[in-house]
């Protein structure tokens, strides 16, 4: 099944309980539009629906929180033993009645299979009881249901007699809701999955015990008769919190104590549980470094990391960073809940995380470095690293060169691993422009996987705007790759191998030019160094040479010759496509240019290339034409800034400012001007931070120019 655990995770956590409260189920909070029981019951009430397809739903709506609120304090029971002469006792934590999906008013108690349950106890730290534990929870009960059953059948294995007896069950709790409100521990209305030793005797059982009548006696013996993916409405799931406390002042956990050569009849009447969970699972040793996971935009003041889903991992620990190099303490989230808040709006936050499972105390290594900017304006970029490859000066942080030139030029931006594109936890088509850092991934590490490919090149036929940058693409593709890696890197890169580096001289040329591209989008940047090892980032020894090809244009060549291009750009319907994209391509790392304000200045002409708007740091600008000039400055604004006109003529102008959703937030309409330079002043009006788009228009003519305020 999909969500069947390669591990059963009972965790436990060494910390003092205070018995004055008791503790909470660890599950997200329930969303306010979640799915109510019976609206849940009619996603899952198909005959079609395969029993993998409704566990998986099941899992979908628990883990994200679908719960009733009642559900979230526990309650203590405690269970007792005489050892030896002496009374011992474990006192643990328990769900109020058997797991279901739903709100407080509209709840359905759901069956499921014991590799469901498990992987959900997992998720929340619990377990489920032993037969002795059902009978001490059923002492502790404070309402005892009496039970219900429907007569046998086909269908008691089916949706709709589940639902049958949950609202039977239902309407039995509700005659006890006066003098036990909900929340007060619940017993005998379900039969139990339990903890058993006879899990083993039979392989891919499912262990059932319990329905406890109001005298204490059960319908149901333990059985194992039941394969593990055969559930009835009578089933019920009560998890059990893993962590409990030993004779009241030691910390212990319910796997530990059933495991006991001595402990175990505290809480077992089977005698010594060795492995006290169902087998789809193993303990965990150790967990992987995360590798597929994004950095997201959530509010002004947070943001939201998607990971994908690991089942030995229950928590990550995540750092921030304002600069990518010194990171604060971690913070420890939940899988289901990675939210990062108190963040600074407008501001980069850096972010590595580590994967950790609290039942094991185990952490894993720390991923690559990603990074995003809180705030209420989605800039609609993404940064994606797919520079994996282990070679001497990646320091998988280069998110901080590219994302700070998008930055400053005034974009804010996203970012994902290479991973998360082809795991689907972003859509590339969800954003204008996207940045792929590729540095020197090559044939030993695929720069492009066939996935890649597929994705990207979607992207672009759909009208996407791809920055592409990296050394050794062309080689990989273009040199050495299969016939489908050629295809892409020619219809795609719209490029051609030519050399593995300038001249065929590794370690030579580590410099860029612009003289002779007349087609350039780089005009007016003379040159471009690139590392060689001694600038702060790693040695560009195989910088490739392509030609251009399909229509691309080239933008930059090599020291050596105006042939040996290093940079193309291509505007226009790629391949099997629609709509017009655009590409940039330089076959060196964009986080290699030194330095800084060179790479802003590269970043500021892809970015007027892709969007047609002139982005420059302290002032944004549009050069004069024959009808009139345009400036502002200071950009970004602060609480205030000017509108610089130049005019040939007398002018009637009107001035409109639009936000990022390109709703009109400022306009003045026919403000005369006499001829010469006329000046603006211009304030937020109280406007949120963010992009703005100023437009200004003439009779004659029409400007627009891409400004940010900062208030």
């Amino acid at each position: 099944m999909k969500h069947s655990l390669k591990y059963l995770i009972l965790l436990f956590s060494s910390f003092h309980f205070n018995f004055n409260f008791s503790q909470t189920l660890h599950l997200p909070p329930r969303a306010s539009n979640a799915l109510t029981g019976s609206q849940f019951v009619v996603t899952i009430n198909s005959g079609s629906l395969s029993l993998s397809s409704r566990e998986n739903l099941i899992f979908s709506e628990i883990s994200n929180g679908n719960v009733p609120d009642f559900y979230r304090t526990l309650i203590p029971v405690t269970s007792t033993a005489v050892i030896g002469g002496i009374t011992q006792s474990a006192v643990y934590f328990v769900i109020p009645d058997y797991l279901a999906v739903g709100c407080d008013t509209d709840y359905f108690l759901c069956p499921m299979s014991p590799m469901l349950a498990s992987e959900i106890g997992a998720l929340a730290g619990c377990t489920l009881p032993t037969r002795k534990m059902v009978n001490d929870i059923w002492t502790a009960a404070t309402v005892h249901l009496t039970p219900s059953p429907i007569p046998p059948s086909p269908s008691m294995t089916t949706v709709p007699v589940f639902d049958q007896h949950n609202t039977t069950v239902k309407g039995q709790r509700a005659g006890f809701i006066a003098q036990h409100p909900l929340g007060e521990l619940v017993s005998g209305d379900k039969k139990d999955v339990i903890i058993s030793n006879q899990i083993y005797s039979i392989a891919n059982r499912v262990i059932i015990y319990g329905w406890l009548q109001t005298n204490g006696t059960p319908i149901q013996p333990l059985t194992n008769v039941h394969a593990d993916t055969y559930m009835d409405y009578s089933h019920g799931i009560r998890l059990v919190q893993d962590s409990c406390m030993l004779n009241g002042t030691t910390p212990s956990s319910v796997k530990s104590i059933l495991k006991s050569a001595s402990l175990n009849p505290i809480l077992s009447d089977e005698g010594p549980i060795s492995q006290p969970w169902y087998p789809y699972n193993q303990p965990v040793t150790q967990l992987s470094k995360p590798v597929s996971f994004a950095v997201l935009q959530n509010t002004s003041s947070s943001l939201k990391i998607k990971a994908a889903n690991d089942l030995d991992v229950s928590d990550y620990k995540v750092y921030t960073s304002a600069d990518g190099l010194t990171f604060n303490p971690p913070i420890t989230l939940p899988k289901t809940n990675l939210i990062v808040n108190g963040l600074s709006t407008n501001t980069i936050c850096y972010i590595k995380i580590a994967a950790y499972n609290t039942a094991y105390n185990i952490t894993s290594s720390m991923s690559e470095v990603l990074a995003a900017v809180p705030s209420a304006v989605n800039d609609s970029v993404l940064i994606v690293n797919g520079f994996d490859r282990a070679v001497t000066g990646n320091t998988y942080n280069f998110i901080r060169q590219h994302g700070s030139s998008f930055y400053n030029n005034q974009h804010y931006y996203e970012s994902a691993t290479n991973e998360a594109v082809t795991d689907g936890l972003v859509n590339l088509s969800d954003y204008k422009t996207v940045d792929y850092i590729l540095g020197k991934e090559s044939s030993a590490d695929e720069t492009f996987s066939n996935a890649e490919q597929t994705f990207v090149s979607d992207y672009l036929k759909q009208g996407g705007h791809l920055f592409v940058s990296g050394s050794e693409i062309a080689w990989d593709l273009d040199h050495l790759g299969s016939a489908a890696d050629k295809a892409f890197f020619n219809n795609y890169l719209k490029a051609a191998y030519t050399f593995d580096a300038p001249n065929n001289s590794a370690s030579s040329f580590y410099t860029a030019y612009n003289s002779g591209m007349s087609s350039s989008i780089f005009n007016g940047i003379d040159s471009v160094n690139f590392d060689n090892g001694s600038s702060g980032t790693y040695n560009v020894d195989y910088p490739d040479v392509i030609n251009t090809l399909n229509g691309s244009n080239a933008d930059l060549h090599y020291a050596s010759n105006s042939n040996d291009i290093s940079a193309i750009h291509y505007r226009g319907v790629f391949t099997g496509g629609s709509q017009e994209g655009r590409l940039v391509y330089l076959c060196f790392p964009f986080e290699t240019i030194y330095n800084q304000a060179k790479r802003d200045s590269l970043m500021n002409r892809i970015i007027y290339f892709f969007d047609n708007q002139q982005l420059t740091t302290g002032v944004a600008s549009i050069e004069n034409s024959d009808d009139f000039g345009l400036a502002v400055f200071p950009n970004p604004i602060n609480s205030n800034g000017t509108i610089d006109l130049n005019f040939n003529k007398q002018e009637a102008v009107s001035i409109d400012l639009y936000d990022i959703q390109g709703n009109k937030v400022f306009s003045k309409t026919n403000q005369p001007f006499d001829a010469g330079r006329r000046f603006i002043s211009f304030n937020g009006y109280d406007l949120a931070s963010g992009i703005y788009l100023l437009s200004v228009k003439t009779k004659n003519a029409e400007k627009n120019i891409r400004i940010a305020i900062i208030n």
